[in-house]
């Protein structure tokens, strides 16, 4: 990697590490110069404003949470299982967990800023498609539904957990696990 990319990713990591620490707005150009070591000047170098740093950060960032997990819990065949881990995988850390934290700061600051929604739109199009792949695979009877069920059912349980930890995921699982079952 160049030297110059090497520094951009210095400001990626530094501006994704600031978001839940700090919150979507504290987090300055002078903030992430500081915690990735260069000068301030560096930071409009490569990029244009703090808000676009703070979005590519935060894209990255939701993209590799989801997507780990998604991968590893697919790989399964048995629905319960499938749900489970991901579930699980995503909720592991606990509820102040900083990957959680940027999803929902990022999540609220999506709200002001149309391309930060439409990415992370994006992103759980993404989500969306793969569980679809997977619940067609499956042979589930509506797995359109199905798969637009699941991901918003994954989004109001970490909320939910973030605001009460001792939420267990065990009837959510067997509840989108009974979603899934082919038709008999």
């Amino acid at each position: 990697m160049s030297r110059p990319a090497e520094t951009r990713e210095k400001l990626i990591d530094a501006a994704a590490s600031l978001i839940p620490e700090l919150g979507w707005d504290n987090v300055s150009s002078r903030r992430v110069a500081d915690r990735a070591g260069v000068n301030l000047g560096v930071v409009h170098y490569h990029v244009n404003s703090i808000a676009e740093l703070r979005r590519i950060a935060a894209i990255r960032r939701i993209r590799a949470f989801f997507e780990g997990p998604a991968r590893e819990a697919l790989l399964e065949t048995d629905p319960r299982t499938a749900i489970g881990n991901l579930l699980n995988s995503l909720s592991a850390s606990g509820p102040r967990d900083p990957e959680l934290l940027l999803l929902f700061e990022s999540l609220v600051a999506a709200g002001r800023d149309d391309r930060l929604r439409e990415e992370i739109a994006g992103s759980l199009a993404e989500l969306r498609t793969r569980l679809l792949e997977w619940l067609t695979e499956q042979g589930a009877a509506a797995p359109a539904a199905a798969a637009v069920t699941i991901t918003a059912a994954i989004d109001g349980y970490l909320l939910q957990r973030a605001l009460d930890p001792s939420l267990e995921p065990d009837l959510l699982i067997e509840a989108l696990a009974s979603l899934v079952r082919p038709p008999t």
